[in-house]
Formats: C-alpha cells, sequence, structure tokens
C-alpha cells in the first residue's frame, strides 16, 4: 500500500510533538500516511525525583506546629497516592478515592501499571478553589514508561514529561480529604484523553513491544503482537544506526469508539493509523482497528513498521522545524516501512507510475511540503517520491551515509544543501538531479 499524508486545515496556535498518521487513498491507489507537528523547544530537563508522603515542614515541624493548611493537606494525599503507584500497591492508590471513582481510578492504575510505567509524579498547579471546606484542584499526573528518562514536571504540557492534567474535588470526611469528582481542568494538552485513562485495555507483552486495547480487540491485540515485535527488529536496527533506539514501543489497537477519542480523536474517517510523540519520552502508535488490522499480515507489518520508523527517526529530535523536510520525514519512514523489500519492488512504483500519468515526471524529490488543499495525487507523489529518493541516496552513497543525511537534516535540523555536503561529500541540487535520473529508471 501506498502511504500518504493529508495536513490538518487548522494547526494549532502552538506546534504539538509529531503526530505521524498514516491513511488510505480511496482511489485507485490505496495508502497510508502522516500529520507531522512539532513542539517548541523548552530547554533541558531534569529527572523527577519521587514524591515523599511526609507532612511538609510548616506543618510537621513540631506538635505545637500550626495545623497543615488544606493545600497542604492535598499535597500530602497526591504524595500519597503516586507513591502508591509506583510500588504497585492498588490499595493505596483507591485509600482516598470516593467508592463511585473506584472504576476509574482502578482502571487508570491498572493500565499504567501493564504499560511498564517505572516513572511518576503528580503536582498541584496553583491555588485550590475553596467553597466553604471543599475544594477544587488543579492536579498534574506526569508519567514515564519502560525506563526512559524522564524529565521534571513542566506548568506547561507541551514542555516536560508528559502529563495527564485534571481538576480533582476534594471533600473533607472525619479527618482527612477525599477525592469526590475528577473532571476537566480546562488547560489544552493534546496528549488528553490518553487510551489508558478511561478504557479498560487488554494486554499483550512481547520482548520489545507492548500491545493494548479494549477487551474488543483482544484478538487484533493477540494478532498484532508477533507483527509488531518483527517489525521493531527492522526499526531497532535503524534506531541503533541513528542512536536513538527505543526503550520499548507501545502500540493501541482502538476500535471505533476509542478512535473517536484518544488523544482528542476527531481524525478523517480515512486515517487508519498514527504515530504521537509523548514530548521527548518516546512515543504511541494507535492503529485504527476496522482498517488497518482488516489487511494481510503483512500489510498490517508493513503500517505498524512505517510508524516504528517515525519513532526511530524523530522521538527525542532537536529539530524543531521542520516543515520544508516532510518529502524526507515520510521518505525514509516508507524505506523503512517496506524493508526488506526495495522501492522499485514496493508499492510506492505502482503509484508513482499512476500519479505520473497525471502529472508529468519528476523534477525533484525535495518536493514542498503538503498543506490542507493537497489531493490525493499531491499527497501520494510526496509520499512514493520521497521513498524512492531516500532509495536513491542509500543505493548511491550507502545506508550509512544515507542515514547520517537523514539525522542531520529531520534530528539536527540541518539543511539539506549542508546535509548533503557533510553527509554525502556533494551539494543536494547535485543528488537530487542524479536521484531523478535513477528513479526514471527504476519505473
Amino acid at each position: 500500500m501506498v502511504r500518504f499524508p493529508i495536513m490538518d486545515e487548522t494547526p494549532p496556535p502552538r506546534k504539538p510533538p509529531v503526530l505521524a498518521i498514516v491513511l488510505a487513498i480511496l482511489a485507485l491507489v490505496a495508502g497510508v500516511g502522516a500529520v507531522v507537528f512539532w513542539p517548541e523547544s523548552d530547554g533541558p530537563a531534569t529527572a523527577t525525583p519521587l514524591p515523599s508522603a511526609s507532612l511538609p515542614p510548616s506543618a510537621s515541624a513540631s506538635p505545637s506546629a500550626a495545623p497543615a493548611t488544606p493545600l497542604q493537606r492535598a499535597e500530602i494525599l497526591v504524595a500519597g497516592q503516586v507513591a502508591a503507584l509506583m510500588k504497585g500497591d492498588e490499595a493505596g492508590w483507591l485509600a482516598p478515592v470516593d467508592a463511585k471513582l473506584h472504576g476509574r481510578y482502578r482502571t487508570i492504575f491498572k493500565n499504567l501499571r501493564a504499560l511498564d510505567l517505572t516513572d511518576a509524579d503528580m503536582t498541584i498547579e496553583g491555588q485550590p478553589k475553596m467553597a466553604g471546606a471543599v475544594m477544587k484542584i488543579r492536579v498534574d499526573l506526569n508519567y514515564c514508561f519502560s525506563g526512559v528518562d524522564c524529565p521534571a514536571h513542566r506548568s506547561d504540557p507541551w514542555a516536560g514529561a508528559p502529563v495527564m492534567i485534571n481538576t480533582l474535588t476534594l471533600t473533607p470526611r472525619a479527618d482527612s480529604y477525599v477525592i469526590t469528582a475528577m473532571g476537566a481542568s480546562g488547560v489544552k494538552n493534546y496528549l488528553q484523553p490518553a487510551p489508558w485513562e478511561n478504557t479498560e485495555l487488554t494486554f499483550a507483552t512481547g520482548q520489545r513491544v507492548i500491545v493494548a486495547g479494549p477487551k474488543s480487540q483482544a484478538v487484533n491485540v493477540r494478532r498484532a503482537l508477533p507483527l509488531a515485535e518483527k517489525a521493531a527488529v527492522v526499526a531497532d536496527r535503524y534506531g541503533t544506526r541513528l542512536r536513538n533506539e527505543q526503550k520499548k514501543y507501545r502500540v493501541y489497537i482502538a476500535d471505533d469508539k476509542s478512535w473517536k477519542t484518544w488523544y482528542g480523536g476527531k481524525l478523517p474517517s480515512w486515517f487508519v493509523a498514527y504515530h504521537l510523540q509523548l514530548n521527548g519520552t518516546g512515543g504511541d502508535i494507535v492503529l485504527k482497528a476496522g482498517r488497518a488490522m482488516s489487511g494481510t499480515d503483512r500489510q498490517v507489518t508493513e503500517i505498524i513498521q512505517h510508524e516504528m520508523g517515525h519513532a526511530v527517526t524523530l522521538n527525542d529530535n532537536r529539530n524543531w522545524d521542520s516543515e520544508d523536510d516532510q518529502w524526507l520525514i515520510e521518505g525514509v519512514a516508507e524505506y523503512i516501512g517496506y524493508q526488506p523489500s526495495k522501492a522499485g519492488n514496493s508499492y510506492s512504483r505502482d503509484a508513482l507510475r499512476y500519479v505520473q500519468s497525471r502529472r508529468g515526471a519528476v523534477k525533484t524529490i525535495a518536493l514542498p511540503r503538503l498543506t490542507a488543499k493537497s489531493d490525493d495525487i499531491a499527497v501520494t507523489r510526496l509520499y512514493a517520491t520521497g521513498h524512492f529518493g531516500v532509495s536513491c541516496i542509500a543505493e548511491k552513497f550507502g545506508e550509512e551515509k544515507m542515514f547520517n543525511f537523514v539525522a542531520l537534516v529531520i534530528r539536527e535540523g540541518v539543511t539539506p544543501d549542508v546535509a548533503s555536503q557533510v553527509a554525502l561529500d556533494k551539494p543536494f541540487k547535485t543528488v537530487d538531479k542524479a536521484c531523478v535520473s535513477w528513479i526514471k529508471k527504476q519505473l
């Protein structure tokens, strides 16, 4: 299948981490693809220590110290909760929660533990809003998986560790507070709702991949695991070459309901999968079960492998302005996604023939980025040409030099002209011309 992207018509005011969307062409050539956005750099972050559940100094210095304020008592409550979460203590996690919320809190606990949670922190942002003795507070739950370096908490969800933000209602009962409501915070957060927040997931865990989905997708979850493990072997090879090894891959299989809500939903009907960066701590891959899992095992593997290609090339990079590199971002994901097949033996060949019969021959491999007005032919052309362009560079200069070029452009933000001189020892104009000629011969 041919992979191609369609850009959102109304990009967000700030650039979120990469959202690489795989879609299908509802035309003569079927396909998949990606949407790409980027976060703003916010400087290096430090590791977050596990908070203590002890009283703040002002509340515990001596028996004669003033009673803890409502805010201090709330801080003690959430510190105890996150400590229980990290220890795997479900009873401790649920202890300050009203019985009517146990179902949701238990779902969060079990999902995070099964997803290989290795760091977590809960932070109260701002001052509580009091209504008598009842308080409402914004609580940020930062999380990291599989032993990645976990940045410190930031109040801005676009920076620091990935975060779930909620407004909690704390009601006094006896000598303590109880969480009696969990609601939306009103803070715009591209990472909510995460798949693990509101859905009781079923899991299949392998050596390199965790696959999860609603209980309705149990069969697909089990089917996807060996295919994803196979794809991970390929992606790992390139992650090592790019010095961007992933600790582990997470693949979510979404049913129709989940697809419309996870990470904001609101995706066009022809999207079948996407890769989403979790700030600088890895990323998630989400597949739409009704579309992505309806193909053969080979097709499912190609979709997952393409998205893992985005993971190893895009996660934790230092390029904050990649809009003009879309041809290379998608081209190298196609190169990885179709391995071990070469471009000439993939659907990209038929796609490019089809496109050229309607728009003419390729004149450059560095096609301009797509816009909301790009039609199916334009997006198919970018993906197929990118695939052949990356393959040409690998063929003429060797795969190692090709990936050096990719790393400089995509991960470091170096222009193709400079990167070509450094990695390929030739001006990009010369490389581009040679690859246009090479592509014509391949078709």
